[in-house]
């Protein structure tokens, strides 16, 4: 990773005026991230192509033409010949979708939220993205909004853009293309993933295709651990005046006391002054 250099002030929040002024971000994180976060003071940005959906990024345009080749190749005039060959039409078309698919991936970072009431926990959520020692961290979004725009963040360029908004559900399989199309893509996820009720922030850089060089003398995983440098999974962007936010944490409801403890005391270490409640779901 390079070293932090310009403060980022290219911020931008799209699509709230619907977001209540009493909404909360949560985020439900293992120990590991929170002592990143703790110690960093800092928003990891994941790079989209390693989150689980595949479909990340997809845009109005690529869902037509899947929903065509689809419907193309289930045409009852084709029912004779599919059963002695398999059928693909549209090969040209899905392979410049797929490159676009991966350009707009590498191109587009994600630091995701939950958003919902200030006392609204997510079973769905913890279970999902969390285990017994874990914690969520809550902020009141208007707060949020307001701190990040007037600070912004210290990153690897004061070019880079980011934009917030919330995510925008859609049934891929149907879709409602005069509703979505003025969204970017990056804010659109199928309906299956609506429980996530997710908002993010979305870090957009050029895209730039850097192949992997390899060298017969180098073992190829240390190539591969060169690319990753030169194209990196994600970015580290550290809050500016990180002391004004007012970020609260939230313990898992199977917490134990001892796990309790030692949080507040590696909140003590990290000098942070962070307010701490037991979950309304402890079991």
């Amino acid at each position: 990773m390079n070293k932090m250099k310009n403060k980022i002030s290219n911020i931008k929040f799209t699509n709230d005026e619907h977001i209540s002024e009493d909404s909360f971000l949560w985020r439900y994180i293992d120990i590991s991230k929170l002592l990143s976060f703790l110690i960093n003071k800092s928003f990891f940005f994941t790079r989209l192509d390693k989150f689980e959906d595949k479909k990340e990024g997809i845009t109005s345009n690529h869902l037509f033409y899947k929903k065509l080749k689809s419907e193309t190749e289930n045409y009852s005039v084709f029912d004779n010949i599919r059963n002695t060959i398999s059928l693909h039409v549209g090969g040209k078309e899905m392979n410049r979708i797929d490159e676009e698919i991966k350009q707009i991936q590498k191109s587009n970072f994600a630091n995701c939220w939950f958003i919902a009431d200030e006392y609204s926990e997510s079973v769905a959520m913890w279970n999902l993205y969390s285990s017994p020692n874990s914690v969520a961290i809550k902020i009141k979004y208007s707060e949020f909004k307001k701190n990040i725009l007037k600070n912004g963040f210290n990153g690897y360029g004061s070019d880079l853009d980011i934009v917030c908004s919330q995510i925008k559900y859609v049934n891929f399989l149907n879709p409602n293309h005069n509703e979505i199309e003025l969204i970017e893509s990056v804010f659109l996820k199928d309906s299956s993933f609506n429980h996530e009720n997710e908002f993010r922030l979305v870090l957009k850089k050029d895209f730039k295709e850097i192949p992997i060089e390899y060298n017969a003398g180098i073992h190829r995983k240390e190539s591969e651990k060169l690319h990753q440098i030169n194209e990196p999974f994600g970015y580290n962007l550290i809050l500016n005046e990180f002391e004004k936010y007012n970020f609260e944490i939230v313990f898992h409801p199977k917490s134990q006391d001892w796990i309790k403890n030692d949080i507040k005391k590696i909140l003590k270490i990290a000098n942070v002054s962070i307010k701490s409640s037991n979950s309304l779901l402890e079991l």
